[in-house]
């Protein structure tokens, strides 16, 4: 399986206010992304050390193979998503790291 892992740092205004909008305005945009069999979503809160996680939110998608994944790239849905995460992180002031891989 192929999987697209997105990591978002926190905001540095209005954390609440940044995960309001990603779970009303971009997860429905990430929920089109063709052939996609699954997305998870993870607000993380800590660490086992009792520390700040370094990341805030994670979203990975999962698809069948990476032909697949690959397919979907250029679709509309991931342009929209691309944009309006870019938008996100302007507004409120983080940042995101996109990742590929392998599920084994």
């Amino acid at each position: 399986m192929a999987t697209l892992t997105v990591l978002y740092t926190k905001p540095e205004s209005d954390a609440e206010a940044f995960l309001d909008e990603y779970r009303s305005d971009h997860l429905p945009i990430a929920a089109r992304f063709p052939k996609m069999t699954s997305h998870t979503t993870t607000v993380f809160t800590g660490t086992p050390r009792g520390t700040e996680p370094p990341y805030y939110v994670m979203f990975v998608g999962t698809w069948a193979s990476q032909e697949d994944m690959q397919a979907a790239m250029g679709d509309p849905s991931i342009m929209e998503a691309s944009k309006h995460a870019m938008g996100m992180t302007q507004k409120y002031g983080n940042s995101a790291e996109m990742l590929v891989g392998d599920e084994s």
